[in-house]
């Protein structure tokens, strides 16, 4: 149950903070906006390390190597938001197959289809790029009315 003086947040507010971080991307080609969503998830992951430092004591160090999904597991089983947590595992399919398949995916169908692109990849950069954005949002907010309870 919410206390009355919590901080919280309408479904309106978070779709319209979402489209507004989205304007960068607006004018990026494919290979732009992939390097912007591999950032963007970079970014995502060292602010999340910070927290598992501040809030669950773990030090920098042993957290170097981990992966996103290493990262996010690890938030999942300290108790971290659950409705967070289950965002971020959405963002860690994504962000994997981004990384590991999308890209040469693309470069594949491209020379398939004598150099189109690929509509289905773009469109799964696409949605995974409103997730990332919808993600960081929240995790900003969070971190700023100390949400994480």
């Amino acid at each position: 149950m919410q206390q009355p003086n919590a901080p919280h947040l309408e479904a309106d507010e978070i779709q319209a903070a979402t489209r507004q971080r989205l304007a960068k991307y607006e004018r990026l080609n494919f290979l732009e906006h992939f390097a912007m969503f591999m950032g963007v998830a970079q970014i995502l992951e060292i602010g999340l390390k910070g927290l598992l430092n501040r809030k669950y004591g773990f030090d920098y160090e042993s957290m170097e190597r981990w992966t996103l999904g290493k990262t996010s597991q690890t938030l999942k089983d300290r108790g971290l938001r659950g409705d967070f947590c289950a965002l971020l595992e959405s963002i860690v399919g994504y962000r994997n197959h981004i990384a590991h398949e999308l890209m040469a995916n693309e470069i594949m169908l491209r020379s398939l289809l004598d150099g189109d692109s690929a509509r289905f990849e773009a469109r799964e950069l696409e949605k995974g790029t409103y997730e990332l954005e919808q993600l960081m949002f929240l995790y900003e907010w969070c971190e700023a009315h100390g949400a994480w309870g």
